[in-house]
């Protein structure tokens, strides 16, 4: 990692990258006094805002079938998250988690409701909130150009906890212990009202539309605080957005560089110009169909340009150039 490097101008950057060809390309979400001097000596001013939305996070259904184990000492395989040991008595694996279009979808939601609460409740404008496809799994979404540059990390992790919904308490909801249905009702949250409040609200009134304090109060009858505080953490689960925290906190993260390629797939990690359109697997793709003979090891299906994939292990065979970078960089093929 060769870091610490500053430029004048882009066109100083794009030389560099020519002259050196990298296989990966980073730059920091922090701004500096002199970015070019060691570490301790830089002068940070400021940072940022960045979150990191990616697909395996959020532990969706599809991993089940597409995720794959293999024990590193007898070649055993499996499906979905490993296993503490191998029937072998082995407890070392190799773990793939492989992306597919619903993992995408699902990443692409979370930055819907991530940009949502960056609208409506922090204020920021949609100017200011920048959305980049990562080249691999998810979504980098980033604020640039407001106060919130000058958080400290204990204000970031703050902001985090509040797109996520972590520490929102039924007391916030308007529920206490021993209220009666009466004292509850005058409590709760209605429709329209701003916030979490107003949020958990359109969540309880459902695809009707129906007063959420109904359903929140039989809740409360049927479940007491308990039922009730198990049913908002249910809520705050699918409602809340799942982001990398460790991302968000740290005030020297550094991220790929917009425009450069991921070295384990061969995708741009792409700027979002609208999410209802974007395909990161036809929208990011770099390389195109030209021939290039490989041998795959072993690679669960997959769709690249609208087109799938499915290859036996021990393959030779020759594949579009976009398809053949895909496998290349994971490890997961070789040249012919």
């Amino acid at each position: 990692m060769v870091r610490h490097l500053s430029f004048k101008n882009e066109g100083e950057l794009k030389a560099h990258l020519v002259k050196e060809a990298p296989r990966s390309v980073y730059y920091s979400i922090a701004y500096y006094y002199d970015p070019t001097l060691p570490m301790q000596e830089k002068g940070w001013k400021g940072a940022d805002i960045a979150f990191d939305i990616d697909c395996d996070d959020l532990n969706l259904e599809c991993k089940k079938e597409h995720d794959i184990w293999i024990c590193s000492n007898c070649g055993a395989k499996g499906k979905g998250s490993r296993s503490r040991r191998c029937k072998c008595g082995s407890t070392s694996f190799k773990q793939l988690n492989w992306v597919c279009p619903q993992c995408l979808e699902g990443a692409k939601e979370e930055v819907m409701k991530l940009i949502e609460i960056l609208i409506s409740d922090l204020g920021f404008t949609k100017k200011q909130i920048k959305v980049y496809f990562s080249g691999s799994k998810g979504y980098h979404v980033t604020v640039e150009g407001t106060d919130f540059e000058y958080l400290d990390q204990m204000g970031r992790m703050e902001l985090v906890d509040y797109v996520c919904g972590r520490g929102l308490l039924p007391k916030f909801i308007g529920v206490a212990k021993s209220l009666t249905v009466d004292d509850l009702w005058k409590r709760l949250p209605t429709l329209g009202e701003s916030g979490w409040r107003g949020r958990v609200a359109e969540y309880f009134a459902g695809k009707n539309k129906a007063d959420p304090r109904e359903k929140m109060t039989e809740i409360y009858a049927k479940g007491g605080y308990r039922g009730f505080k198990k049913e908002l953490e249910e809520c705050i689960k699918k409602i809340g957005v799942t982001v990398d925290s460790n991302v968000t906190i740290d005030i020297h993260r550094i991220l790929r560089l917009p425009g450069t390629l991921h070295n384990e797939t061969g995708l741009i990690k792409k700027r979002v110009a609208s999410l209802d359109s974007f395909d990161p697997l036809v929208d990011a793709v770099a390389f195109g169909d030209e021939p290039v003979e490989v041998e795959v090891s072993y690679a669960p299906p997959f769709t690249l340009l609208g087109q799938r994939y499915v290859l036996e292990p021990a393959q030779k065979v020759k594949l579009p150039l976009a398809a053949a970078v895909y496998l290349l960089g994971q490890g997961l093929a070789k040249l012919v």
